[in-house]
């Protein structure tokens, strides 16, 4: 065990020891330059997220994020490292990129490894935000902050920023101008630009994201038992289980008796639990239980119930338990991230509490209603007619509100649909206006790169469209 882990680990996993700790590895990093890269040599990017947790969101945004910047820059110029913290990792995300896997203290691991790449990009989604887990936006913002001091490239990708608590943001605040973060919508640039950070705006990556083809879409719902007829798909989570927070007590206690391994998110993280957490979360699978028994009454249609994160099985599970008739179940870890984005497509109605879900299912125009426990759908959605479409996870008389927004959503189904493609093209371009903005810090630092001329179709600073996507830009672009 190394002294900075002995030093957490006695503080009880404290995190102002882990944010004192990050701010000195980035003051010693100015010290450690980037390695020598000779006009023409390839730049090692290393990128920073939470990749192979099982969260198909976290995955297909960073397949497209790698699949973007080689298509900026091109494939043999840059050599791609990934920072890997599980085993759940898609094909996607194994093409020709250098697995970083964490297997010691992160602190030191991320500063031990920064040091052979001559940049840095995060990329996680809910970059900078405290109601998921501290520990991960601590871990990208340190690593920004040490390439950013030892001259390298420094990127913070598609963020997200929400309330963070204040330890969290003076440390965030303290990386100041050095980086870059390019924010997935104006709510998050407002987030940051107080605390003095170099922002610009951005998108998330996930939109180019292409499906299984079709015809596998439909053996697979076939294998599902959702074949035929009109789809609801369901998308829970335990929304009251976050954020998850380091507890010594319980990882002792899971090593030596197997205790609170339900509860294990991973390391020494674990969700919280208590009596007001269970109740207000059966509530929450009541009313999507009462609200999708609702609408097969209405339809007689098929109830397929998707998780997109690992940690949302039991959640599947435990609401496919409540409804009325058995409804067909797939989770992360079932079948690859384009499978799942497939099975979105083909539905004709969403439910969900995950913002990725709703991403994904947009190119197909699928009428969503997004239940949710923080701000990221509703920065999605909007606030205007389609905050209609957006509730509370502990909204009172929950199921009430969700059969009366799937009614609307039904009602306006053509509107929802056509306004659903159009934002898509919408936030394609501001993709493709990020992977220029990025070019251009990248050149900053690497002026012999060559990127796609500044008279180029706005669709060559994007990974390569699938015909679908083409063919809405065509029609809304």
């Amino acid at each position: 065990m190394s002294r900075m882990l002995e030093e957490f680990m006695a503080a009880g996993a404290a995190y102002p020891v882990l944010y004192r700790q990050l701010d000195a590895l980035i003051e010693a990093a100015a010290t450690v330059p980037a390695p020598p890269r000779a006009a023409g040599e390839p730049l090692r990017l290393l990128f920073v997220g939470y990749a192979g947790g099982g969260n198909t969101g976290a995955d297909i945004r960073v397949a497209e994020m790698i699949r973007q910047v080689r298509a900026i820059f091109g494939r043999d110029r840059l050599e791609i490292g990934l920072v890997v913290s599980g085993e759940a990792l898609p094909a996607d995300l194994q093409d020709e990129v250098t697995l970083e896997v964490v297997l010691d203290y992160f602190p030191e691991f991320i500063a031990r490894t920064i040091a052979r790449y001559h940049g840095v990009i995060a990329c996680d989604g809910s970059m900078f935000k405290s109601n998921l887990c501290c520990m991960l936006s601590a871990m990208m913002g340190g690593a920004l902050g040490m390439a950013a001091v030892s001259g390298r490239l420094a990127v913070g990708y598609g963020a997200e920023a929400g309330r963070m608590e204040p330890e969290l943001t003076e440390f965030i605040a303290g990386l100041g101008e050095r980086p870059l973060i390019l924010c997935r919508n104006e709510e998050s640039r407002a987030v940051l630009e107080p605390l003095g950070l170099r922002v610009d705006g951005g998108a998330d990556t996930a939109w180019t994201y292409r499906a299984e083809p079709a015809a596998e879409t439909l053996r697979r719902r076939a294998a599902l038992g959702v074949a035929s007829g009109p789809l609801l798909v369901v998308c829970p989570m335990n929304p009251f289980w976050w954020p998850v927070r380091p507890d010594l007590a319980k990882a002792m206690a899971l090593e030596a008796r197997g205790e609170h391994r339900e509860l294990h998110f991973g390391s020494v993280l674990f969700h919280p639990d208590d009596a007001s957490i269970r109740q207000r979360y059966h509530a929450y699978l009541d009313a999507l239980a009462g609200a999708a028994d609702a609408w097969q009454d209405r339809h007689g249609g098929s109830v397929l119930v998707l998780g997109m994160d690992r940690v949302d099985r039991l959640a599947c599970d435990e609401l496919a338990g409540r409804l009325a008739r058995r409804p067909g179940v797939i989770a992360s870890g079932d079948a690859p991230p384009a499978a799942l984005v497939g099975l979105l497509r083909a539905a004709d109605l969403l439910v969900s509490s995950r913002f990725h879900a709703i991403v994904a299912s947009m190119e197909a125009g699928v009428p969503a209603i997004g239940v949710t426990m923080d701000e990221r759908i509703a920065n999605l959605l909007g606030h205007g007619k389609a905050g209609r479409r957006l509730l509370r996870v502990d909204a009172p008389n929950l199921a009430g509100q969700l059969r009366e927004a799937m009614q609307r959503a039904e009602a306006d189904r053509v509107a929802i649909g056509q306004q659903a493609r159009g934002a898509v093209v919408d936030h394609l371009r501001a993709m493709a206006a990020m992977g220029r903005r990025f070019a251009e810090e990248v050149r900053r630092f690497h002026p012999d790169l060559a990127v796609p001329a500044d008279d180029a179709d706005w669709t060559a600073w994007l990974p390569p469209l699938s015909e679908v996507q083409r063919e809405l830009v065509a029609r809304y672009g």
